[in-house]
């Protein structure tokens, strides 16, 4: 099914609302596979907790060895009213330049992005990739 390009050992994948709904068989395609050793970070953002979809998939997936997720809010502000296992992996606000460039530093291996969401959240993203550090051959926007 799927096969990662040999130079990325990391998939970055960034979405946001329905755009999560193609990086889930993606990701279920590498955690199937226990010959599969592609490290993922998933980056998903909503409005509010209560609106992330997929949340006990998502939890199920995190468990996983090579898969770590976290979670963009932005019409949140209080870790407080969060589930304890979703505090340490949530951010407030946007995903910004800065955020993303944290991210994409904290991968462990040279990331390959996938980026969906409305055409406003692809086109930031893209930018923010590339002052990331990423060419433009190194991402796909859905």
């Amino acid at each position: 099914m799927y096969r990662l390009v040999p130079q990325y050992g990391e998939l970055l994948m960034l979405a946001a609302g329905t755009g999560l709904a193609p990086m889930l068989p993606i990701l279920q395609s590498v955690t199937d596979n226990a010959e599969d050793e592609t490290f993922i970070t998933l980056v998903s953002c909503f409005k509010t907790f209560e609106g992330i979809y997929m949340k006990t998939f998502l939890q199920e997936q995190a468990r996983f060895w090579n898969v770590r997720t976290f979670f963009v809010l932005s019409q949140e502000n209080s870790l407080e009213q969060l589930p304890w296992s979703y505090r340490d992996r949530t951010h407030f606000g946007r995903l910004d330049r800065d955020l993303l460039e944290e991210l994409v530093g904290s991968c462990r291996r040279k990331p390959f992005a996938l980026v969906c969401g409305s055409a406003e959240f692809t086109k930031d993203v893209a930018g923010y990739l590339l002052h990331a550090g990423l060419a433009e051959d190194s991402y796909f926007l859905f």
